[in-house]
């Protein structure tokens, strides 16, 4: 879902294929491809074409900047969604791999990060001049496997990592294994979550509740310092 400017609509981006999409949604005598729907409309959704969008069907997240859905598929491009003029193209990928690759925003660019091939450093790109596509690497952060790993368990393919800004600092969110992550840009470990299954991701909330005296504070609880709140 993502929010269309120009109208102020809501509207989720889809794409259908004759096995996987419900007939409920797309008649089954509908085209292949993508499609747009209006939330609260009362109209179908509406078929743009590009069926080479069916990549994104197979890559997690997407990130909104500029106007434009951002997606980092496997191989060495990123996929780019006009919200305003509903046309899809490509541009240029920094050298992360794609498997640990996550697209962020920071400083007004766009960013990406991920772990090199060794898993050795997390590597932070931004793009210096987006509409160039130049990349330039911000920041290298040192990152022990064997340390973390004898301590929070075995670092595989589903490790990944999210650059989180922060009131002109910079903290990463690493999940590895049960546990969350939270480092410094030093690659100081700073604090860890451990639940089954939680993974980071992109989306930030922000705590709006008016303080009272009489909700109850912990101090020291991990829900009430960041990046939990």
């Amino acid at each position: 879902m993502y929010p269309h400017t120009p109208t102020g609509d809501y509207r989720l981006l889809m794409f259908r294929d004759s096995v996987s999409m419900h007939h409920q949604l797309v008649p089954d005598a509908a085209q292949d491809g993508s499609y747009i729907f209006t939330l609260g409309s009362g109209q179908p959704p509406r078929h743009i074409g590009f069926l080479e969008a069916e990549v994104l069907t197979f890559t997690f997240g997407s990130l909104l900047f500029r106007g434009s859905l951002h997606w980092r598929p496997p191989g060495n491009m990123i996929m780019v969604f006009d919200t305003t003029t509903e046309l899809f193209w490509q541009m240029r990928a920094p050298a992360v791999p794609p498997g640990h690759a996550k697209l962020f925003q920071m400083d007004e660019m766009l960013g990406m990060s991920g772990f090199n091939d060794a898993a050795t450093t997390i590597d932070i790109w931004v793009a210096q001049d987006y509409e160039s596509e130049v990349w330039a690497c911000k920041y290298r952060v040192d990152f022990s496997v064997a340390e973390i790993t004898l301590r929070f368990g075995k670092f595989d393919e589903s490790s990944w990592v999210v650059v989180m800004p922060s009131d002109g600092d910079v903290f990463l969110l690493v999940n590895f294994g049960e546990w969350l992550l939270q480092l410094d840009i030093g690659g100081k470990l700073v604090a860890t979550f451990h639940r089954r299954g939680l993974g980071p991701a992109n989306l930030r909330l922000k705590q709006t509740l008016v303080q009272h005296t009489f909700f109850p504070i912990l101090e020291g609880y991990v829900t009430n310092s960041p990046p939990f709140i």
